[in-house]
């Protein structure tokens, strides 16, 4: 069946290239040999709109192509009709698509003519490329970057649900590519502080740098509406695991509580999350799906709720939620690497009591509501784009 398969995937795959009229690749033609070349690697092309994680390699690509940087993107499976490619063409990156002369991106990065730096996303593209990238472009620095600790993310999850074969599996995988193949980088890149003092126990210090969200307001605090006229919470996140848990924690275990002191409130949840619970049927639970335009949503919805039980990195979540100046309440886990100080810029709770008592009086408290609003802008300053500077400096002197 599995041969059968692949057959299938294969002939498809013929059918999209052969379909595409245009066979070259996005913007090669601008690629200039004067200019430092860094390729980034990912296993899917990043979907800036989707998920905090392409955001952020979004800005460092961005930063890259700033400091005149030729930039390209190689994904697996990226024809000519994904919407990405399309988007980060218009920035200017030059972008590996399937065509007639390159079957792979390993056939394209043979083609150019000097690579100096090659940037991994995340650890499963690291596993897949590092040793044919390192044959085809020897002399390229290579570059790391965790995104956040699989390792730790599932040592986490084994704790709440220790009898999950799968997680215990992903937990040895993702130790080894993180502890020993990375020790092969020049360097790691890791989230936060906290992960890079994690990382210390088994990478050289030297090679650690910390890159963490790129965040920025992206509306005026004066175009906010006041506390009387919002209602209502939100939670956005992907189909990744820990969302998928926070959202089924906060319905089955945290929602009940406040529902009996308020049984008006209502949860919106934006992204794929719903495609991966079923069971949540209630209709004050109202799965949104992707929206294209959150405005609004981060504008009339009174709080972001947060409540990850387990994960790793930072959490792109909170920091959105600075951005539209938009009161947080989360856990230990979502505050990781946040810079989050409890009942400044936000409010901090693991128990579920604690958590649901936290909703019921922030929804109802204008005074400590407005005070954590005015602490966003503030919240924001250690993610700020110029915190690339110094970071890219080091980098650029190789």
């Amino acid at each position: 069946m599995g041969i059968f398969k692949n057959l299938e995937l294969y002939c498809n795959r013929k059918k999209i290239i052969k379909s595409q009229s245009d066979q070259s690749i996005p913007n090669y033609n601008t690629y200039n040999p004067s200019k430092k070349t860094i390729v980034f690697f990912n296993i899917n092309m990043p979907s800036p709109d989707q998920d905090s994680g392409s955001n952020r390699l979004k800005e460092i690509i961005w930063f890259f192509k700033s400091k005149n940087y030729n930039c390209i993107i190689c994904s697996k499976d990226t024809f000519r009709d994904n919407g990405y490619v399309s988007y980060f063409s218009k920035m200017g990156v030059i972008v590996f698509v399937e065509t007639n002369q390159y079957k792979t991106y390993f056939d394209f990065v043979k083609s150019i003519p000097k690579v100096d730096f090659v940037w991994y996303y995340g650890a499963r593209t690291l596993l897949y490329n590092l040793k044919k990238i390192k044959e085809i472009v020897p002399n390229a620095k290579s570059i790391f970057d965790m995104v956040d600790i699989h390792f730790l993310r599932y040592k986490r999850a084994m704790e709440i649900d220790p009898k999950r074969i799968s997680i215990k599996k992903n937990y040895n995988k993702f130790f080894f590519v993180e502890t020993r193949l990375a020790q092969t980088a020049d360097f790691v890149i890791t989230i936060s502080d906290i992960e890079k003092e994690i990382m210390s126990q088994y990478i050289d210090q030297d090679k650690l740098i910390t890159i963490s969200n790129i965040h920025y307001q992206k509306i005026k605090k004066e175009e906010t509406l006041p506390f009387e006229d919002r209602e209502d919470i939100l939670f956005i996140g992907s189909g990744h695991e820990p969302n998928i848990d926070a959202v089924t924690y906060l319905y089955h275990e945290i929602m009940p509580i406040v529902w009996q002191q308020n049984a008006n409130i209502k949860v919106n949840i934006i992204g794929n999350v719903k495609d991966k619970i079923k069971k949540i049927t209630d209709s004050r639970f109202i799965f949104r799906g992707y929206v294209s335009n959150i405005d609004s949503l981060f504008t009339k919805n009174k709080i972001m709720v947060a409540p990850l039980r387990f994960g790793a990195g930072v959490k792109g979540k909170i920091g959105q939620a600075f951005e539209y100046f938009l009161p947080v309440i989360t856990s230990s886990v979502g505050a990781e690497g946040m810079q989050l100080v409890h009942q400044k810029n936000a409010l901090v709770y693991d128990t579920k009591e604690e958590f649901a008592s936290a909703i019921i009086d922030l929804y109802n408290n204008k005074t400590v509501w407005t005070e954590l609003q005015q602490n966003s802008e503030k919240s924001l300053e250690p993610f700020s784009i110029q915190v690339l500077e110094p970071i890219f400096l080091r980098i650029d002197a190789l």
